[in-house]
């Protein structure tokens, strides 16, 4: 398997993402929804073969069931995601959920590090208000664009235009000041 042409290159400056992702939080969560799946299964084979009681159980259990790997993917994607400067623009990457490259041109303002009143813990996009906040939002690092631009992946976020990115990084006011001298290089 080769790798990922989206991935930035060793030497690319690069920030985690603060998800608040923690690993008991995961297997409580997992284990909650496989414990109601099991139960569920438990209860249709208490049912007659042909009752309604039993086909609607069943299929319950394996939505749940069916549900585990994608929390697991979820926390995953979270607990992985970074922002990262390259060359010709701020990459994004959460696992599956959003792997965008903005161009410094796209960018319009950046300020912060600002605290954000309503914290997040990983993927958070807001149709209304045309934001798309990443990680804790403890510190905020504010990223405004030009114009609207798509973010996330066709299937989860078909429709999300946004003029407005919230990152919450580790050393938010180093990715602001790297961002800056970026932005700074392009517009001279």
């Amino acid at each position: 398997m080769g790798s990922d042409p989206a991935a930035p290159s060793g030497g690319a400056p690069r920030w985690a993402l603060q998800t608040g992702v923690d690993r008991n939080a995961l297997y409580l969560i997992a284990g909650g929804v496989s414990m109601l799946a099991f139960f569920a299964m438990v209860r249709a084979m208490g049912n007659p073969d042909d009752s309604v009681g039993r086909t609607v159980n069943m299929a319950t259990a394996l939505a749940l069931f069916a549900l585990v790997p994608f929390i697991v993917a979820v926390y995953m994607a979270a607990r992985e995601g970074f922002a990262a400067l390259l060359a010709e623009g701020l990459h994004l990457r959460v696992g599956f959920l959003v792997n965008v490259t903005i161009p410094y041109e796209a960018i319009d303002l950046v300020g912060g590090p600002a605290p954000r009143p309503r914290s997040t813990y990983g993927v958070s996009p807001s149709y209304r208000r045309r934001e798309l906040s990443l990680g804790r939002l403890e510190r905020a690092v504010e990223i405004t664009l030009h114009r609207r631009m798509r973010m996330g992946t066709p299937l989860l976020f078909p429709f999300l235009r946004v003029e407005r990115l919230w990152l919450g990084v580790a050393e938010p006011e180093r990715l602001l000041q790297e961002l800056r001298q970026r932005m700074q290089k392009r517009a001279a």
